[in-house]
């Protein structure tokens, strides 16, 4: 299960990836924090919010957004997957994203 829904992610984002293609547009890229669970020390507790939060995003790429809402949806995911955190996962995820 854990495995299918990491793939459905990286398929998702390098999807959304190829809907901006503009040369000049900076998007951030979004990444699933499960995958870095251990690194992260995410509790059982925080990995199911994290789950939910993603199946509820996924529902809303059912209705294929435009890339307008799309973008609202993203910020919105990263900022409840960031809400899941403690101060210091939250440190710690800024750095694996800076590494990337």
């Amino acid at each position: 299960m854990k495995k299918h829904l990491i793939v459905l992610v990286l398929a998702l984002f390098s999807a959304s990836i190829g809907f901006s293609q503009e040369a000049e547009t900076q998007e951030n890229v979004s990444f699933d924090p499960t995958f870095w669970a251990q690194e992260l020390r995410l509790d059982t507790e925080q990995r199911n919010k994290i789950e939910a939060i993603n199946a509820d995003f996924y529902e809303q790429l059912k209705a294929r957004p435009s890339k307008d809402q799309l973008q609202t949806y993203l910020e919105t995911r990263q900022e409840q997957i960031l809400g899941t955190f403690h101060n210091r996962q939250k440190r710690k995820w800024e750095k694996i994203v800076n590494s990337l």
